[in-house]
Protein backbone atom coordinates (compact mmCIF):
# COMPACT_ATOMS: atom_id res chain seq x y z
CA UNK A 1 0.00 0.00 0.00
CA UNK A 2 1.48 3.40 -1.04
CA UNK A 3 1.64 6.75 1.27
CA UNK A 4 1.59 10.17 -0.10
CA UNK A 5 4.65 11.78 0.14
CA UNK A 6 4.58 15.65 1.24
CA UNK A 7 8.02 17.02 0.28
CA UNK A 8 9.02 19.77 3.74
CA UNK A 9 8.47 23.55 2.23
CA UNK A 10 11.86 25.17 2.46
CA UNK A 11 11.42 28.90 4.06
CA UNK A 12 13.30 31.78 2.47
CA UNK A 13 15.35 33.41 5.06
CA UNK A 14 15.11 36.64 3.53
CA UNK A 15 11.17 36.68 3.30
CA UNK A 16 11.22 35.44 7.32
CA UNK A 17 13.91 38.33 7.76
CA UNK A 18 11.97 41.05 6.01
CA UNK A 19 9.00 40.45 8.01
CA UNK A 20 10.37 40.56 11.01
CA UNK A 21 12.07 43.99 10.25
CA UNK A 22 8.55 44.64 9.14
CA UNK A 23 6.97 43.62 12.77
CA UNK A 24 9.80 45.48 14.45
CA UNK A 25 9.93 48.69 12.40
CA UNK A 26 5.75 48.75 12.93
CA UNK A 27 6.64 48.17 17.02
CA UNK A 28 9.07 51.19 16.27
CA UNK A 29 6.56 53.92 14.57
CA UNK A 30 4.01 52.67 17.17
CA UNK A 31 6.40 53.92 19.97
CA UNK A 32 7.48 56.63 18.46
CA UNK A 33 3.95 57.74 17.85
CA UNK A 34 3.27 56.73 21.53
CA UNK A 35 6.02 59.04 22.68
CA UNK A 36 5.05 62.27 20.45
CA UNK A 37 1.45 62.03 22.07
CA UNK A 38 3.06 61.72 25.45
CA UNK A 39 4.98 64.56 24.56
CA UNK A 40 2.14 66.88 23.13
CA UNK A 41 0.48 66.03 26.29
CA UNK A 42 2.57 66.94 28.59
CA UNK A 43 3.52 69.91 26.90
CA UNK A 44 -0.33 70.88 27.03
CA UNK A 45 -0.42 70.48 30.17
CA UNK A 46 2.12 72.84 31.12
CA UNK A 47 1.01 75.45 28.41
CA UNK A 48 -2.28 75.16 30.19
CA UNK A 49 -0.26 75.92 33.62
CA UNK A 50 1.83 78.85 32.61
CA UNK A 51 -1.86 80.00 31.20
CA UNK A 52 -3.66 79.73 34.92
CA UNK A 53 -0.66 81.26 36.52
CA UNK A 54 -0.40 84.38 34.31
CA UNK A 55 -4.33 84.26 34.53
CA UNK A 56 -4.02 84.37 38.42
CA UNK A 57 -1.36 87.14 38.22
CA UNK A 58 -3.46 89.22 35.97
CA UNK A 59 -6.57 89.49 37.93
CA UNK A 60 -4.91 89.34 41.41
CA UNK A 61 -2.89 92.79 39.70
CA UNK A 62 -6.17 93.81 38.31
CA UNK A 63 -8.31 93.31 41.70
CA UNK A 64 -5.13 95.02 43.70
CA UNK A 65 -7.64 97.64 44.75
CA UNK A 66 -6.89 101.55 47.50
CA UNK A 67 -8.47 101.62 50.40
CA UNK A 68 -9.99 104.79 49.43
CA UNK A 69 -11.05 106.45 46.49
CA UNK A 70 -13.27 109.14 45.05
CA UNK A 71 -16.74 109.49 44.27
CA UNK A 72 -18.46 109.74 40.68
CA UNK A 73 -20.93 112.46 39.70
CA UNK A 74 -23.84 109.84 39.38
CA UNK A 75 -23.34 108.96 42.65
CA UNK A 76 -25.05 109.35 45.73
CA UNK A 77 -23.40 109.44 49.65
CA UNK A 78 -24.07 105.69 49.63
CA UNK A 79 -22.71 104.78 46.14
CA UNK A 80 -26.40 104.81 45.05
CA UNK A 81 -26.90 105.46 40.67
CA UNK A 82 -30.75 107.76 41.17
CA UNK A 83 -32.65 107.79 38.23
CA UNK A 84 -35.80 110.03 37.89
CA UNK A 85 -37.80 111.32 34.40
CA UNK A 86 -35.33 114.20 34.51
CA UNK A 87 -32.42 112.10 33.97
CA UNK A 88 -29.83 110.64 36.33
CA UNK A 89 -29.13 112.66 39.30
CA UNK A 90 -25.71 113.65 39.58
CA UNK A 91 -23.15 115.94 42.23
CA UNK A 92 -25.54 115.37 44.89
CA UNK A 93 -22.69 113.51 47.18
CA UNK A 94 -21.59 115.50 50.39
CA UNK A 95 -18.43 113.74 50.74
CA UNK A 96 -15.72 113.78 48.20
CA UNK A 97 -14.35 110.14 49.14
CA UNK A 98 -14.98 106.66 50.96
CA UNK A 99 -12.23 104.63 52.99
CA UNK A 100 -12.59 101.31 53.64
CA UNK A 101 -11.24 101.34 56.88
CA UNK A 102 -13.95 103.62 57.66
CA UNK A 103 -16.78 101.79 56.99
CA UNK A 104 -20.74 103.59 57.94
CA UNK A 105 -22.88 101.79 60.51
CA UNK A 106 -26.82 102.47 59.71
CA UNK A 107 -29.10 104.07 62.94
CA UNK A 108 -32.04 101.86 61.36
CA UNK A 109 -32.35 98.62 61.00
CA UNK A 110 -32.27 99.49 57.02
CA UNK A 111 -29.16 99.73 54.77
CA UNK A 112 -27.69 103.29 55.25
CA UNK A 113 -29.58 106.27 52.99
CA UNK A 114 -33.21 104.03 53.10
CA UNK A 115 -35.53 106.09 54.84
CA UNK A 116 -38.23 104.70 57.03
CA UNK A 117 -41.20 104.03 55.92
CA UNK A 118 -42.52 106.42 58.66
CA UNK A 119 -39.85 109.32 57.37
CA UNK A 120 -40.42 108.34 53.75
CA UNK A 121 -44.29 108.76 54.17
CA UNK A 122 -43.91 112.37 54.86
CA UNK A 123 -40.88 113.73 52.77
CA UNK A 124 -43.22 114.65 49.52
CA UNK A 125 -41.09 112.92 46.94
CA UNK A 126 -41.87 109.74 44.63
CA UNK A 127 -41.37 106.41 46.04
CA UNK A 128 -37.88 105.68 46.54
CA UNK A 129 -37.39 102.37 44.98
CA UNK A 130 -33.54 100.70 46.05
CA UNK A 131 -32.49 97.61 44.72
CA UNK A 132 -29.13 96.26 45.62
CA UNK A 133 -27.96 93.89 42.89
CA UNK A 134 -24.99 92.07 41.11
CA UNK A 135 -24.64 92.07 37.54
CA UNK A 136 -23.47 88.59 38.13
CA UNK A 137 -26.27 87.41 39.87
CA UNK A 138 -28.65 85.20 37.95
CA UNK A 139 -31.65 86.07 40.40
CA UNK A 140 -30.86 89.90 40.03
CA UNK A 141 -31.08 88.75 36.04
CA UNK A 142 -34.65 87.24 37.03
CA UNK A 143 -35.96 90.22 38.73
CA UNK A 144 -34.61 92.75 35.88
CA UNK A 145 -36.37 90.19 33.05
CA UNK A 146 -39.60 90.57 35.23
CA UNK A 147 -39.27 94.11 36.14
CA UNK A 148 -37.37 96.24 33.79
CA UNK A 149 -40.23 97.99 31.67
CA UNK A 150 -42.47 98.03 34.82
CA UNK A 151 -39.56 100.10 36.12
CA UNK A 152 -38.83 102.31 33.84
CA UNK A 153 -42.80 103.16 33.30
CA UNK A 154 -42.86 103.93 36.92
CA UNK A 155 -39.70 106.47 36.50
CA UNK A 156 -41.28 107.91 33.43
CA UNK A 157 -44.79 108.93 35.08
CA UNK A 158 -42.82 110.09 38.07
CA UNK A 159 -44.02 107.76 40.11
CA UNK A 160 -41.09 106.56 41.24
CA UNK A 161 -37.24 107.23 41.49
CA UNK A 162 -34.85 104.37 41.40
CA UNK A 163 -31.79 103.78 43.39
CA UNK A 164 -29.16 100.95 41.80
CA UNK A 165 -26.60 100.18 44.23
CA UNK A 166 -24.17 97.85 43.12
CA UNK A 167 -22.58 95.07 44.97
CA UNK A 168 -19.94 92.50 44.23
CA UNK A 169 -21.00 89.18 46.90
CA UNK A 170 -20.29 86.93 43.67
CA UNK A 171 -16.57 87.74 43.35
CA UNK A 172 -16.14 86.08 46.54
CA UNK A 173 -16.18 82.78 44.18
CA UNK A 174 -14.99 84.60 40.62
CA UNK A 175 -11.53 84.75 39.45
CA UNK A 176 -12.41 87.29 36.55
CA UNK A 177 -13.67 89.67 39.31
CA UNK A 178 -16.80 90.09 37.34
CA UNK A 179 -19.26 91.47 39.26
CA UNK A 180 -16.64 94.66 40.54
CA UNK A 181 -15.32 95.69 36.98
CA UNK A 182 -19.60 96.09 35.50
CA UNK A 183 -20.10 97.99 38.98
CA UNK A 184 -17.26 100.23 38.14
CA UNK A 185 -18.56 100.23 34.39
CA UNK A 186 -22.04 101.32 36.04
CA UNK A 187 -20.61 104.47 36.66
CA UNK A 188 -18.96 105.18 34.43
CA UNK A 189 -21.97 104.73 32.10
CA UNK A 190 -24.30 106.47 34.87
CA UNK A 191 -21.74 109.74 34.60
CA UNK A 192 -22.63 109.90 30.47
CA UNK A 193 -26.44 108.95 29.83
CA UNK A 194 -29.70 109.66 30.24
CA UNK A 195 -31.68 107.32 32.18
CA UNK A 196 -33.61 105.78 29.70
CA UNK A 197 -30.57 105.17 27.62
CA UNK A 198 -28.75 103.70 31.00
CA UNK A 199 -31.82 101.24 31.43
CA UNK A 200 -31.54 99.95 28.27
CA UNK A 201 -27.32 99.14 28.61
CA UNK A 202 -28.33 97.82 32.10
CA UNK A 203 -30.97 95.61 30.66
CA UNK A 204 -27.92 94.03 28.23
CA UNK A 205 -25.54 93.68 30.33
CA UNK A 206 -28.00 91.56 32.88
CA UNK A 207 -28.37 88.95 29.81
CA UNK A 208 -24.78 88.10 30.29
CA UNK A 209 -24.43 87.43 34.00
CA UNK A 210 -23.89 83.99 35.23
CA UNK A 211 -21.49 83.10 32.58
CA UNK A 212 -17.69 83.97 33.55
CA UNK A 213 -18.59 87.31 33.34
CA UNK A 214 -17.70 89.84 30.36
CA UNK A 215 -13.89 91.06 29.53
CA UNK A 216 -13.48 94.52 30.11
CA UNK A 217 -13.51 94.71 26.11
CA UNK A 218 -16.46 93.60 26.05
CA UNK A 219 -18.26 95.89 28.47
CA UNK A 220 -16.45 98.60 27.30
CA UNK A 221 -18.29 97.48 23.34
CA UNK A 222 -21.90 97.43 25.17
CA UNK A 223 -21.70 100.98 26.97
CA UNK A 224 -20.38 101.90 23.39
CA UNK A 225 -23.23 100.64 21.41
CA UNK A 226 -25.08 102.83 24.26
CA UNK A 227 -23.24 106.08 23.37
CA UNK A 228 -20.87 105.35 26.30
CA UNK A 229 -17.25 105.79 26.13
CA UNK A 230 -15.75 104.19 29.54
CA UNK A 231 -12.34 102.76 28.50
CA UNK A 232 -10.34 104.90 30.56
CA UNK A 233 -12.55 104.18 34.02
CA UNK A 234 -12.34 100.71 33.16
CA UNK A 235 -8.09 100.66 32.40
CA UNK A 236 -7.83 102.69 35.64
CA UNK A 237 -10.48 101.36 37.88
CA UNK A 238 -11.52 104.41 38.85
CA UNK A 239 -14.53 103.66 41.38
CA UNK A 240 -13.62 100.48 42.38
CA UNK A 241 -12.58 101.61 46.19
CA UNK A 242 -16.01 103.21 46.41
CA UNK A 243 -17.40 99.67 44.53
CA UNK A 244 -15.62 97.51 47.93
CA UNK A 245 -17.19 100.51 50.19
CA UNK A 246 -20.35 99.76 48.90
CA UNK A 247 -20.46 96.09 49.08
CA UNK A 248 -18.83 96.11 52.70
CA UNK A 249 -21.36 98.31 53.96
CA UNK A 250 -24.32 96.81 52.61
CA UNK A 251 -23.05 93.55 54.03
CA UNK A 252 -22.46 95.11 57.38
CA UNK A 253 -25.73 96.70 56.58
CA UNK A 254 -27.77 93.92 56.66
CA UNK A 255 -28.06 93.50 52.87
CA UNK A 256 -27.32 89.50 52.82
CA UNK A 257 -27.68 88.57 49.16
CA UNK A 258 -29.00 89.92 46.08
CA UNK A 259 -31.38 91.16 44.66
CA UNK A 260 -32.96 93.38 47.73
CA UNK A 261 -35.38 95.60 46.95
CA UNK A 262 -37.28 98.39 49.06
CA UNK A 263 -39.58 100.74 48.57
CA UNK A 264 -39.92 103.70 51.07
CA UNK A 265 -38.41 101.81 53.46
CA UNK A 266 -40.17 98.38 52.87
CA UNK A 267 -38.54 95.24 51.73
CA UNK A 268 -39.76 93.06 48.72
CA UNK A 269 -39.80 89.34 49.85
CA UNK A 270 -41.77 87.20 47.46
CA UNK A 271 -41.29 86.57 43.98
CA UNK A 272 -39.70 88.89 40.97
CA UNK A 273 -43.30 88.69 39.06
CA UNK A 274 -45.22 89.95 42.16
CA UNK A 275 -43.05 93.22 42.51
CA UNK A 276 -45.12 95.53 39.79
CA UNK A 277 -48.55 95.15 42.26
CA UNK A 278 -46.49 95.24 45.45
CA UNK A 279 -44.94 98.62 44.45
CA UNK A 280 -48.35 99.99 42.57
CA UNK A 281 -49.78 99.69 46.61
CA UNK A 282 -46.92 101.72 48.08
CA UNK A 283 -47.49 104.15 45.36
CA UNK A 284 -51.07 104.32 45.92
CA UNK A 285 -51.12 104.65 49.96
CA UNK A 286 -48.81 107.33 49.30
CA UNK A 287 -50.84 109.45 46.85
CA UNK A 288 -53.79 108.77 48.62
Amino acid sequence: MSKDNKTPQKTDPRAAARAVAAKQSQRNNKSKKNRRWIQLAVLAIVAAIVAMIAFVVINTRSNDIADSGPLPSSSNDFGGIVLTNDGIQKDTATVDSVDINNLRKSDTDLPLGVETAEQASANGQPVRVTIFQDYNCVHCAEFERDNADVLKKLIDDGKITLEIRNVTYLDQSSPTFYSARSANAAYSVANQLSTDDFLEYQKEIFTHQGQGGLNDGEIEDIASSHGADIKSDMKDGSWRPLVNVVTSESSTNGVAGTPTVYADGQQFNTSPDAFEDWVNQIIEKKQA
